[in-house]
């Protein structure tokens, strides 16, 4: 989340609850951006750690490979491409959800970054739809188009359960207005066994939580996370069943380093 996943905000939550249990996911930085500040990223991004992914914007499949080598030569595990933003500014770069209308681009991209030497994953997360495309067979295509490229099987999937509305809908009414359809999120898993499926959207009760790892892989946490770091200790306890954890006080001496 852009202005928010930023490296400090990484670090608070790894003091948190700083385990391979949770992926943190970095802002959506730009291709070229990564390469510009190929010397300091762990100022720029975070520091790459074994559980923080870095998001990538952009639609050049060889820029975007080039960027990936770049954060996998400087220590970080995991690449994630953005294909579900749905800000104006990433629109006329032609990436984020726009590229859920061109599902090549995608395949492309990751092809090229085999191509690249990237060995590191390199995961997706998309919307379920994009304007009027919000068929079962829309996304269903899109994933198929993409799961399997010279890269690999792709490793991960991360499902944004709403449609996003490119023209007339702001980046914050995209997550509100179009409605959520956790139910096609659901198909999609079960039409792709052997694809690990994380689902998002509107998650923030543990119980809520619980209940869809039933019919999914993962779940991924944004704005309950944002206004509610600690958060992650509940998770931590009722989920997988930690008995202790870290005190307040204890966690924001090791954020200012005392």
């Amino acid at each position: 989340m852009v202005d928010v996943t930023t490296p400090h905000f990484l670090e608070l939550l790894n003091i948190i609850s700083g385990t391979d249990r949770y992926d943190y996911y970095s802002e959506m930085y730009h291709c070229h951006a990564i390469v510009n500040h190929r010397d300091h990223l762990d100022r720029f991004v975070g520091k790459p750690r074994s559980n923080v992914v870095v998001q990538l914007g952009g639609s050049d499949p060889d820029a975007m490979a080039t960027a990936a080598k770049v954060l996998q030569d400087y220590g970080y595990s995991e690449v994630n491409i953005n294909a579900g933003c749905p800000s104006p500014n990433v629109q006329s770069g032609q990436f984020g959800a726009v590229l859920m209308k061109t599902p090549h681009i995608v395949a492309d991209i990751l092809s090229a970054m085999d191509k690249h030497h990237v060995r590191i994953p390199v995961t997706v997360k998309c919307r379920i739809g994009v304007d009027h495309q919000e068929s079962f067979e829309f996304l269903y295509d899109f994933v198929k188009a993409i799961v399997h490229t010279q890269k690999g099987t792709l490793p991960h999937l991360i499902l944004h359960a709403r449609k996003c509305i490119l023209k007339g809908l702001s980046p914050k009414q995209n997550r509100n207005i179009p409605p959520l359809n956790y139910k096609r999120v659901f198909e999609i898993a079960k039409s792709f066994p052997d694809l690990p499926i994380s689902i998002n959207g509107g998650f923030n009760d543990v119980n809520q939580i619980k209940e869809v790892l039933t019919k999914v892989d993962g779940c991924m946490i944004g704005r309950k996370i944002m206004d509610k770091p600690l958060f992650l200790q509940q998770l931590d306890q009722h989920i997988y069943n930690q008995s202790e954890v870290k005190s307040l006080e204890k966690i924001i001496n090791e954020y200012l380093g005392k």
